[in-house]
């Protein structure tokens, strides 16, 4: 028997001389992984390492051994021994880096986004099936095998988020909220850097209805991150979610502005939405900011290859309010200079709502609020002929007499 470990012993020698200073444990590690003898090789490199602990190749095969191991471990439905393993496995492939990074960092790299992916992917199915445990089970192991990644925490907390909100679980609809929430300040305890999870914890606390400590982290955010668009978006709907719709335009503008001044074309499918949007909110009567309200309108017809019925109606809607709106600050001047120059405003305004009433009518003749508009827009500009022509056109279209 001790002859037989002698001639291994030997023959592993010489197969470390070949690989180039790879210990006799290291090489034997290797040998048994390729038998699929996962344990065989993290016992056999740990007794190597009672000779020499600072062999990088070691490091590497140990954490391939344990990525093994925590893969068998998944098969067997045995979470703590997968999450113990993949933690492990990172440790040693962290090691492996610290020793000699030039060597190994792509095969490392490559490891690592293995693990990851595997359990990563395997979640997402699950997810998309509502296996919802199982999902968070693989999230939680993705993490355990790549914790630089902050994906999965916050996919478990918008994964709870998407639960409280389903029909089949709002008796724990508080409950799943709170756990998302917890699990965010875990992670931040210990990375309070983690700028991506602070906004999602806004988020879940915004869901709570505790809008007042979401708005408190947008704001630190926003000054630290004000160029990201993702985190503009939920300001926008924080600021919804309290009525502040004026806020919400503003950042909905600044989102296509940003939007628009990037290389990136991909993102800027939603800017004509977010503008009409923004348009009307600026022109909602309790806000009243007519200008705002139409430059953006106008720019979102700008980006419209072919007009559109919603655009165009929203446009119109708002020339012809604000022109009304001109018109009765007009009546309440009293300076003559200031009466006539609202005069001459509101009639230019009233002017172009009628421009705007043509060309919806023509363009979408089925719309009867078009010509309810139109037909608005030329009574006040004493058009009578004309009104009574299209507004008997909107009665037929909306089915009845007003």
């Amino acid at each position: 028997m001790m002859k037989v470990r002698i001639i291994l012993l030997g023959g592993l020698l010489a197969l470390a001389a070949l690989a180039g200073c790879r210990s006799a444990h290291t090489t034997s590690a290797i040998l048994y992984i390729d038998e699929q003898k996962y344990d065989k090789a993290v016992q056999v490199i740990h007794e190597g390492f009672q000779f020499a602990d600072n062999e990088p190749d070691a490091y590497y095969y140990l954490a391939e051994a344990y990525s093994h191991l925590a893969e068998e471990a998944v098969e067997r439905d045995d979470y703590p021994e997968a999450k113990k393993n993949y933690e492990l496995a990172y440790e040693a492939y962290q090691k492996t880096l610290d020793l000699d990074r030039a060597k190994w960092e792509e095969e490392v790299n490559d490891s690592l986004k293995y693990n990851y992916n595997n359990r990563y992917r395997q979640a997402g199915l699950d997810w998309n099936d509502e296996y919802f445990e199982q999902a968070e089970g693989h999230l939680r192991l993705a993490y355990a095998a790549l914790p630089d990644s902050l994906a999965p925490i916050r996919n478990i907390a918008r994964m709870k988020m998407q639960m409280a909100n389903m029909d089949a679980y709002q008796e724990q609809r508080e409950e799943l909220m709170g756990e998302a929430l917890d699990l965010l300040d875990t992670v931040l305890e210990a990375r309070p850097e983690a700028y991506e999870l602070q906004a999602n914890k806004a988020n879940v606390l915004t869901a709570l209805g505790r809008n007042e400590e979401a708005g408190a982290i947008y704001e630190k955010l926003l000054r630290e991150h004000g160029d990201d668009t993702s985190l503009l978006l939920d300001i926008v709907q924080l600021a919804v979610n309290d009525g502040d719709y004026a806020k919400a335009a503003d950042f909905y503008v600044k989102v296509v502005d940003l939007n628009l001044a990037d290389t990136d074309a991909g993102n800027d499918e939603d800017n004509k939405e977010m503008l009409v949007r923004a348009g009307t909110w600026y022109a909602m009567a309790n806000i009243g900011r007519y200008d705002d309200a139409i430059a953006v309108l106008d720019r979102a017809a700008n980006l419209e290859m072919i007009p559109t019925q919603e655009t165009m109606l929203q446009r119109l809607r708002t020339y012809y309010n604000y022109a009304r709106h001109v018109r009765q600050q007009a009546a309440d001047a009293t300076d003559p200079v200031e009466k006539a120059e609202l005069e001459a405003k509101g009639k230019a305004l009233l002017d172009r709502s009628v421009e705007l009433g043509v060309a919806m009518t023509n363009n979408f003749p089925q719309v009867a609020e078009g010509f309810l508009y139109l037909s608005m827009a030329q009574i006040d500009l004493g058009d009578f002929a004309a009104a009574e022509l299209n507004n008997k056109t909107y009665e037929e279209l909306s089915g009845g007499s007003q």
